[in-house]
């Protein structure tokens, strides 16, 4: 393995492989550049400069956020096979708790089926890591992390009135807060919604995905909601994006870091959704008169 990494140094030059050998586990090496290798070095080249030796070393993103990102993707591109390299690399980064709880946490967005594929997964890798006891010595409390409303009433970006105060007597702070929190315009349309054509859906809902997914603690939300930038990526999905870079933007995310995103997900989600994705961010940044963190904070020329 050595003399190979030492050949595709040679090469395709330090800076890529390099980072390559950096970021992926050694028994991954040879599948993840061999292949390309083998059968079309100029190819190997393209893609090694483009990704290793350029997307790779932006900075932009730490690599615990990149990478988790990346494992997400993976996750909701139902792309079993390359899945578990991604995984060993976020566990260079990430604690196993913290890559169980990235799939875990695409359930909310593609459903249950490939999360329990992609858990099978990581089961094995972390099993024959000898780093099991990582997970069962973290499990959350069954009745999940302690919560307080005195804490989280000041948060709330939805203003106080009957409306609101409507929706808290009928389903609960518990489960109104962390949408009140993260997206409160979003959030306000999609209960009156729900509340108009299911109720009982609603609250089964809420109880789910806000007071359970999103308050599990695991990830901090700024990560979790770059992570969900990526999987909206992927999934082709352009409705959702715009209210999530808000929220965002609101935790304290750059319009930088979430520029990054995008654009390390061409790697893996292609080039077509790029420019869409692009204009909602630019459409937001507007809005709110910051585009020029981006405009005007731009990365040398390579």
């Amino acid at each position: 393995m050595n003399e190979k990494a030492e050949e595709l140094k040679q090469r395709h030059g330090a800076t890529a492989m390099d980072t390559a050998a950096q970021l992926l586990d050694p028994q991954d090496m040879p599948e993840a550049l061999g292949w390309a290798e083998d059968l079309d070095p100029h190819y190997m080249k393209l893609l090694v400069d483009y990704t290793y030796g350029g997307m790779y070393r932006r900075g932009i993103l730490d690599d615990r956020t990149r990478t988790l990102v990346v494992v997400a993707q993976f996750v909701v591109m139902d792309e079993m096979e390359q899945l578990g390299q991604h995984i060993r690399t976020a566990l260079r980064f990430a604690t196993p708790r913290e890559v169980l709880e990235v799939i875990f946490q695409t359930g909310v967005y593609i459903g249950y089926p490939r999360v329990v594929r992609a858990v099978r997964v990581f089961r094995d890798i972390i099993t024959a890591a000898g780093r099991l006891d990582e997970i069962k010595n973290t499990q959350l409390p069954l009745e999940g992390p302690p919560r307080s409303l005195e804490k989280e009433r000041p948060r709330w970006g939805i203003p106080d009135s009957p409306r609101r105060q409507y929706f808290l007597d009928k389903y609960t702070w518990r489960s109104l807060s962390p949408g009140m929190r993260l997206q409160p315009t979003h959030h306000l349309v999609t209960m009156e919604r729900l509340d108009r054509v299911d109720q009982q859906f609603a609250k089964l809902w809420l109880d789910y995905i806000y007071a359970g997914m999103y308050q599990r603690g695991v990830l901090d939300d700024k990560t979790r909601h770059l992570i969900v930038i990526g999987e909206f990526y992927v999934m082709n999905e352009l409705y959702q994006p715009e209210a999530h870079m808000r929220g965002i933007l609101a935790l304290g995310a750059s319009p930088r870091e979430i520029l990054e995103v995008i654009l390390q997900s061409t790697i893996y989600g292609g080039m077509p959704r790029f420019n869409r994705f692009i204009a909602t961010l630019e459409k937001v940044l507007e809005e709110q008169g910051r585009l020029q963190e981006i405009t005007d904070n731009q990365l040398p020329l390579p």
